[in-house]
């Protein structure tokens, strides 16, 4: 049986991006165990307290085992023993490459006594080892082989080929993994492979078809550069093609939405599986066919992962009236939502221009202060899948005059005109007016506004 580490928890911290906080990290974690995943990977402990404090989180939480990373250093090991983790991953090299850029002066043999002996003092603290061959893409097979043998000797309990580059050819993966498990076939394998070349799903596969055991993914495929092979894509195929029941894709949308919000990495709507575009279809011949059967260009059936096909089609902008008349609408429209004060013009949505990817409103406070009904505001504390903003602009000379307040996550502060304020996705908000006269405008990333609500699992 194929077994799975994601990695989204540390990769995804790899990206300029992402900077999952503790409590995201402890509520992914969560979830991508529901998926049926095998292990966690979550951080580098030693990088700083903060850090190490994620990792516990974790954890703490996970119900299934976590695996922090480590270099061949015994600080780095005690980091990750401190986090209480089932799991260190070590990690070297002794490619010619890694050798002058990142262990000058060392040679061979030195590094291949400190990965054993690093191992080994793992071992002895009661840890189970992950010993990677880190580029092991770009690293002679016999190199390889003395890193295998010096991992094994010294304990360790699986050994990861990472293609760090994702530099082989999917028939290259095979050849050079099918000769390291004929080679030792009683060592536990894993492979772990980064998208640069876009070969990372092919090269999974010719991984597993080569006997290798364990594979390290990420959800929505996430990582440093072009990331690595994509969790959803993996077990979706496990499940719809080679009928693996084991992992639960039902929550695989949920989950990737939660993903992007928290990594702050957006996806392309051509994505498999979880992209926007991935049941839609606007061809005419492809429509009929598909009012006929589902199945003349789909896959598989999308009510397995919760989602839908769609047949529609976006008018051309070409063909549409950019010039717009905005909507006066009560806010009771919106979930979360009240009528609340003044009056409300949606400026842009998907109700003005099919398909636009904004939402703009903007409301007309024209009082002085806040009747006693609007001490807790019109608007509950909700959360965006995407950024949003708002602006408040009072009707005084340098857009002064306007009093709100602001709940940010938490952080709730008392405003003054003229004053904007930042909404990451993933983060709850909500805001309450005070007094003044003015106007207020929100701006959401989406041109549907509850298309734009992120529902998180608690």
């Amino acid at each position: 049986m194929i077994r799975i580490i994601d990695c989204t928890l540390r990769e995804g911290m790899q990206t300029r991006q992402c900077c999952f906080t503790t409590e995201q990290s402890v509520l992914l974690s969560r979830e991508i165990a529901a998926l049926g995943v095998d292990t966690i990977e979550c951080g580098h402990p030693f990088i700083s307290s903060k850090e190490a404090e994620r990792v516990q989180a974790v954890v703490a939480t996970s119900p299934v085992p976590v695996l922090a990373h480590a270099r061949a250093r015994l600080e780095d090991i005690d980091a990750v023993l401190q986090t209480g983790a089932h799991w260190v991953g070590l990690f070297a090299s002794i490619n010619e490459i890694s050798m002058a850029t990142k262990f000058k002066g060392k040679s061979r043999e030195e590094l291949l006594t400190m990965f054993g002996s690093s191992i080994r003092y793992t071992r002895e603290q009661g840890l189970l080892v992950r010993a990677t061959i880190e580029d092991a893409g770009r690293t002679a097979v016999p190199d390889l082989v003395s890193m295998i043998i010096a991992a094994r000797e010294a304990g360790a309990n699986r050994i990861c080929f990472a293609d760090s580059v994702g530099i082989l050819l999917p028939d290259e993966t095979f050849d050079v993994l099918s000769l390291l498990r004929y080679e030792f076939p009683d060592i536990v394998l894993e492979y772990h492979v980064h998208n640069d070349r876009g070969l990372a799903l092919a090269n999974t596969l010719k991984a597993i078809e080569a006997g290798v055991e364990w594979i390290s993914t990420s959800c929505n495929g996430i990582g440093e550069r072009a990331g690595i092979t994509d969790t959803f894509q993996l077990i979706t195929l496990f499940a719809t093609r080679f009928e693996q029941n084991r992992f639960d894709i039902s929550r695989i949308l949920a989950l990737s939405e939660l993903v992007e919000a928290y990594s702050r990495i957006p996806m392309s709507p051509m994505q498999p599986i979880v992209g926007k575009n991935a049941f839609v279809h606007v061809a005419r011949l492809h429509q009929l066919a598909m009012q006929k059967d589902s199945a003349a260009y789909s896959i598989f059936d999308p009510k397995l992962i919760k989602g839908y096909i769609s047949l529609d089609h976006f008018t051309p902008l070409q063909e549409q009236e950019l010039f717009l008349v905005p909507l006066e609408k009560s806010s009771t429209e919106l979930k979360y939502h009240r009528h609340g004060p003044g009056k409300r013009f949606v400026m842009l949505d998907k109700r003005l221009v099919d398909g636009s990817p904004y939402y703009f409103i903007a409301r007309q406070f024209s009082m002085i202060g806040a009747d006693e009904s609007a001490e807790t505001g019109h608007v509950d504390s909700h959360t965006h899948n995407c950024d949003s903003v708002f602006l408040f602009l009072g009707d005084g000379q340098d857009y002064i005059g306007l009093e709100v307040e602001v709940d940010l996550g938490g952080d709730i502060r008392h405003i003054h005109s003229p004053a904007s304020v930042f909404i990451p996705a993933g983060v709850a908000h909500s805001y309450r007016f005070i007094r003044g006269c003015g106007t207020y405008i929100n701006f959401v990333h989406k041109g549907d506004y509850h298309e734009s609500l992120l529902e998180i699992t608690q």
